[in-house]
């Protein structure tokens, strides 16, 4: 079915003190395990050259604890990583992973892509957005050989990007766990692998996948 294809040229509306905040429900079919959790995207700093930097704080809701922040940076007019799109509407998106405008439903725009890891796993993604350029619902499902073996969900719950009086919501009742800050684009990360256990590699991706640091964090990966 050919798709028509209508190009916004978005304003920007990224400033300091923007934030996203999602809440990520992560499965793994291997072990039968669920996690909830919590991601916040916070602007700290921007730029004269058109960059800013952003801490990210994931809270682990089920065993209530957090890790110290990681801090990244993006190009304030084209976001790699960061969950702000300025160019919704474009048949792709030239992010961390390249996205391809599969449909638009209702305003709403859907993209797809495919990110390569190692030994046979990879992740696709959908993201769906509006022309707030602020993702609305991010899927991830990773496979290994084919097979389906875990999902992380991703549900927008507050931005200051949207809705000026927003405020970032952290949990008073999480503790602070003293390790590693959250490493971003590149670090340690952790996956599924086919005989079910969890390991880890270095590997330059985008941050999303990072989460699975903190959900399966363990003792030997903190130095």
């Amino acid at each position: 079915m050919f798709l028509s294809i209508t190009s916004f040229s978005s304003s920007i509306n990224l400033f300091n003190g923007a934030f996203v905040e999602y809440k990520v429900y992560y499965i793994n079919y291997q072990s039968n395990s669920s996690i909830l959790s919590l991601e916040i995207e916070n602007i700290t700093q921007i730029f004269s050259n058109s960059t800013f930097k952003y801490v990210v704080w994931y809270i682990n809701l089920n065993g209530s604890y957090y890790y110290p922040p990681g801090v990244n940076y993006d190009s304030l007019y084209y976001p790699k990583n960061f969950f702000y799109i300025p160019d919704v509407g474009n048949s792709s998106l030239n992010r961390a992973i390249k996205l391809v405008l599969s449909e638009e439903i209702n305003g709403t725009y859907v993209y797809k892509g495919q990110q390569c890891l190692v030994y046979g796993n990879y992740i696709n993604w959908t993201i769906y957005v509006n022309n707030s350029g602020v993702p609305s619902k991010i899927f991830l499902y990773q496979f290994i050989g084919g097979k389906l073996v875990s999902n992380t969900t991703y549900v927008l719950l507050r931005s200051n990007i949207l809705n000026h009086n927003a405020t970032i919501y952290f949990p008073s009742n999480v503790t602070l766990r003293i390790g590693k800050a959250v490493p971003l684009v590149a670090g340690n990360i952790v996956f599924s692998t086919i005989v079910g256990k969890i390991d880890s590699i270095i590997i330059g991706i985008a941050i999303v996948v990072i989460i699975f640091i903190l959900l399966f964090r363990k003792t030997n990966l903190i130095k």
